[in-house]
């Protein structure tokens, strides 16, 4: 399977923060939801989950912070927003010039 770099960055670090109570979440973490156990995983085997890989990750993931903190998906319905960015700086694309 090849991998290419798309320019987007996917964060791995969820911060809860109320009032003066702060936790955080890495997704690289291994967790269970709805009986479906996710490994721990690398900084590497990160990047190279597959689009539905991540996305079916990251859904369920986002189930298990809303289960570990009572009235977050009130306060917080789309944990979602702001998980993947564009970012050329860790991600640069290369420029391809046509012939």
């Amino acid at each position: 399977m090849a991998y290419h770099n798309t320019g987007y960055a996917r964060r791995k670090i969820l911060t809860v923060n109320k009032g003066e109570y702060t936790q955080q979440y890495n997704i690289c973490t291994g967790f269970t939801f709805d009986g479906k156990a996710y490994p721990s995983l690398s900084d590497d085997e990160f990047a190279r989950l597959s689009e539905s890989e991540y996305q079916a990750r990251r859904t369920d993931f986002c189930n298990y912070v809303y289960g570990e903190e009572d009235g977050l998906q009130a306060d917080c319905p789309d944990l979602t927003q702001g998980s993947v960015v564009y970012d050329p700086v860790s991600c640069p694309l290369t420029v391809q010039t046509s012939n």
